[in-house]
């Protein structure tokens, strides 16, 4: 029902219902993270799948490594994939973006594996950068630990939502209630 002729009561309910639930789902995802069940058998096979995946990169492209779980270890240098490591949290809140965004599953479904692939690879680049650079004890390691590619991640993530919207727009996909 539409009380305002410039239609900004619905933006406002439909703006509010979308942080509402984007609110929710964030707060489920970071709750269940703290259970140290959830950390020992959700969390954890995620850091071992994201260092083994690195490690793979690492050796096809002619630096060997071996692994020890989240330890990826090469034979003068070694990196520990730890939390803040994995990509669980962008592709979650990416991931939180879209199931909140009144569309239908289907796009849904598509946008969350195509962006989460997405993010994934690029922490895989991350985390095999980070240990070339680690390796050669360059100065940027810690700028780009730190700063640089956490920021470059996020932003990405807001980016790969960003493009999905718009996908959604174009294809008129919007669900309306």
């Amino acid at each position: 029902m539409n009380l305002n002729p410039t239609g900004t009561l619905p933006a406002r309910r439909d703006a509010l219902r979308f942080l509402g639930w984007f609110a929710a789902i964030v707060t489920v995802y970071y709750g269940l993270t703290v259970i140290p069940w959830v950390d020992r058998h959700l969390m954890y096979p995620v850091l071992e799948f994201t260092a083994a995946g690195a490690s793979k990169l690492l050796n096809l492209f002619g630096c060997p490594t071996t692994l020890k779980g989240v330890v990826i270890q090469g034979s003068d240098y070694a990196v520990a994939v730890r939390r803040g490591c994995d990509p669980l949290e962008p592709i979650m809140l990416f991931c939180a973006a879209i199931v909140a965004f009144p569309s239908v599953w289907r796009p849904k479904l598509w946008g969350m594996t195509v962006g989460g692939t997405f993010l994934y690879s690029l922490n895989l680049a991350r985390i095999v950068s980070l240990y070339l650079l680690g390796r050669r004890q360059s100065a940027w390691f810690y700028s780009l630990h730190q700063e640089w590619w956490p920021a470059l991640y996020i932003v990405s993530a807001i980016l790969v939502w960003l493009v999905w919207l718009r996908w959604q727009q174009t294809t008129g996909r919007q669900q309306y209630d």
